[in-house]
């Protein structure tokens, strides 16, 4: 389901109808709450979009502890007040926020980092609801390949719209050494949030000839579509590769 609106999604031109999209998507899973936000690589400069509008009233969005304490990884983590207990080097202030955070219905949450602390901005999304950590975890434990690919999508389209700093394309795997150089080409920018009419206009080709690589070099890597194409890229930052089945 998430792949399937992303898809139709990535197509809005507005990032206002965008966000009420990904918010109506979130929700339909399971998630009551959903913030975006991304800073500058000194922690300024912060843009953020929320379902909590008054969040960062007594606190900057430059100081949540996603930016300080999440996105050291790609690893999508388990965070809010449900699971605050992981975290011993969280603030007093931070606290305050997760805790106002828990109050307003975002007590449980994955941290779905998509850029790194140390890029020229990073960030990403943090997704939840009001469940308990127990609750929680059992409702969602198959789903954070499937939410790091539709986050992956949405922040490469967001960033598009409002202007920022795009995702920046990973090395390729070494998988992709078995690919003609076209073909890793169109394959690493559809894995990594590009629709086909970008990459068709990236790689000066048609959105034909853009199919037709992306099908030979999904077969020659044993996958069949952009969402193991994406997990694949990410194995490159210590991740296991998708299986074909």
């Amino acid at each position: 389901m998430l792949f399937d609106a992303a898809v139709r999604l990535e197509k809005l031109q507005d990032v206002s109808a965008l966000w009420d999209g990904i918010v109506k998507t979130f929700r339909k899973t399971g998630f009551t709450h959903a913030i975006h936000i991304s800073v500058g690589a000194d922690f300024k400069d912060a843009q953020f979009l929320s379902t909590i509008p008054d969040l960062y009233d007594d606190l900057p969005p430059e100081d949540d502890p996603f930016l300080h304490h999440s996105c050291n990884s790609y690893d999508v983590l388990t965070i809010g007040q449900a699971f605050v207990h992981l975290y011993p080097d969280v603030t007093p202030s931070e606290h305050s926020l997760i805790a106002r955070a828990g109050r307003e219905g975002l007590h449980a949450a994955f941290a779905v980092p998509m850029r790194l602390k140390g890029s020229e901005r990073f960030g990403g999304f943090i997704v939840g609801n009001g469940m308990e950590a127990e609750e929680f975890e059992r409702a969602f434990s198959d789903i954070a390949e499937d939410l790091r690919l539709f986050c992956l999508l949405m922040h490469r389209r967001i960033e598009d719209l409002t202007g920022t700093a795009p995702l920046p394309l990973p090395e390729n795997p070494s998988a992709f050494d078995k690919l003609s150089p076209r073909e890793a080409e169109v394959v690493n920018l559809l894995a990594h949030g590009y629709t086909r009419q970008q990459t068709a206009h990236r790689c000066n080709l048609s959105i034909h000839t853009v199919s037709d690589y992306a099908k030979s070099g999904y077969r020659k890597l044993g996958i069949r579509n952009r969402a193991q194409a994406a997990a694949l890229v990410h194995a490159t930052a210590g991740e296991p590769a998708p299986k074909s089945d």
